[in-house]
């Protein structure tokens, strides 16, 4: 079952669709929705306990980027995401995350800055919890670091193409390549951590580099992880 959003806990929840669009698009990067196989309206909507209507929009939308090619009687056939595709859509988002970290600088109140501040804290106590868990906490972690500084970045526009971006890559997806290794955990907490201490300094120009680092890092990180469950070449 998909967890309806709170609208009221921040502006533009994701709605249901993207939520569909985002597990639809893990299961198919990580190999358990295999290229070629076909989607069910049905079968979908059953799978997540929701109405076929955000089925509908969420497979539109991923024929949109590529990822599926619909077929009016049979559903949506699965054509995949190549590494390329990842690296590619990688590169833009790093420099706008890049932006918007420059920009929560000057502009990140306090209770953001709290928030920044305590969004690993929790997940830091999860780091000897198994696996399932700690991919809970930590997806949970890294939604609330990267929202809130995108939000206080306080820029409609550059946030509205971030989350496009998003939609065609889900953020949170690179902890399928982070699972059982304990030094890349470490890696994206430290650079985490280095991302808000740039911050919390003002320094703009730091804040930037270490989120592009950061971005580009998950990135290459979930290529190389679609390239192993591909067998060593392109999800497409």
């Amino acid at each position: 079952m998909i967890d309806r959003a709170d609208e009221s806990a921040r502006p533009e929840p994701e709605s249901l669709s993207d939520q569909v669009v985002s597990r639809l698009q893990r299961k198919i990067l990580s190999g358990e929705i295999a290229i070629g196989s076909w989607l069910r309206h049905g079968a979908i909507a059953e799978e997540f306990g929701i109405s076929r209507t955000p089925v509908r929009e969420a497979l539109r939308i991923l024929a949109a980027q590529g990822i599926v090619t619909i077929d009016a009687n049979r559903g949506a056939r699965v054509n995949g995401q190549s590494s390329q595709d990842i690296r590619e859509i990688g590169e833009v988002r790093a420099e706008l995350e890049g932006l918007a970290a420059t920009l929560a600088c000057d502009r990140m109140d306090d209770e953001q800055l709290a928030e920044m501040t305590d969004s690993w804290q929790s997940f830091r106590t999860t780091l000897d919890e198994p696996t399932e868990q700690q991919a809970k906490a930590w997806v949970v972690a890294n939604e609330r670091f990267h929202s809130v500084i995108m939000e206080s970045a306080g820029n409609p526009h550059l946030a509205a193409t971030i989350r496009d971006l998003r939609r065609k890559l889900p953020h949170n997806l690179s902890f399928g390549a982070y699972a059982g290794n304990s030094r890349l955990i470490a890696r994206n907490l430290s650079q985490h951590q280095a991302i808000a201490d740039a911050i919390i300094a003002q320094d703009a120009e730091l804040a930037r580099v270490e989120m592009v680092k950061h971005i580009k890092f998950s990135i290459d990180a979930t290529a190389r992880w679609v390239e192993r469950n591909a067998g060593g070449g392109d999800a497409g």
